[in-house]
């Protein structure tokens, strides 16, 4: 073998050797990054997320036409009260009272509803933002609806006072009934409050990383 064959098959030693301790580092960085690619990333499903708004608009919808209902039935049976002048003093004021508190109920829960319905679309790329627009209405709705209690806790309890004195009734027992009522009411809205406002920060979150990434 010559002396010029030599140094050149020393190279292609070293090359060799060089290759085999850099092949187990190959073949852990492959694993690494198959593992990571084979990760699940949380994603937002668009399509159920379009589904969830429509659903929740249409029932938003439903509510606000039996908030109208219920308000314009409150409103003609005091009209009728007044008129015949049978029901008596007490459940005239009480049901007046209701139709006057209900109306301002439909009048701030219209400008809610309708203030978001308007900026509502179809489109799969606004499914996000319409999803947040949805749930600030809830929300909105929610905190009317808490705060409506305190009116309507105040005139119920007005009038189991007012009937249980006249008709010599168990005002205890009145009073259990329907503020006991009034609460199972108010926990379960505050319970949907508390849903939608979990909801909301999911929905911010989901932007916000969206935005990172």
């Amino acid at each position: 073998m010559s002396q010029e064959q030599q140094p050149e098959q020393n190279d292609k030693k070293a090359l060799s050797a060089e290759q085999e301790e850099l092949s187990p580092l190959d073949d852990t960085w492959a694993e690494l990054s198959q593992d990571w690619q084979s990760q699940a990333v949380p994603k937002t499903d668009i399509a159920a997320l379009v589904k969830q708004t429509k659903r929740r608009t249409q029932g938003a919808k439903l509510c606000f036409a039996l908030n109208i209902i219920v308000t314009l039935g409150l409103l003609i049976f005091f009209l009728f009260g007044v008129w015949q002048g049978k029901l008596g003093e007490p459940v005239n004021t009480y049901v007046g009272g209701g139709a006057f508190l209900s109306i301002i109920f439909v009048y701030l829960e219209t400008k809610v509803r309708l203030a978001t319905w308007r900026q509502l679309c179809d489109s799969p790329e606004k499914a996000i933002d319409n999803a947040i627009l949805s749930c600030q209405s809830s929300i909105k709705y929610m905190v009317i609806t808490k705060l409506s209690f305190i009116p309507f806790l105040a005139l119920v309890n007005w009038f189991v006072y007012t009937v249980s004195k006249v008709e010599n009734k168990d005002m205890l027992t009145g009073f259990i009934y329907v503020n006991g009522f009034m609460l199972l009411m108010y926990v379960f809205v505050d319970y949907l409050h508390r849903k939608r406002k979990k909801q909301y920060k999911q929905l911010v979150d989901s932007i916000s990383e969206l935005k990172s990434g």
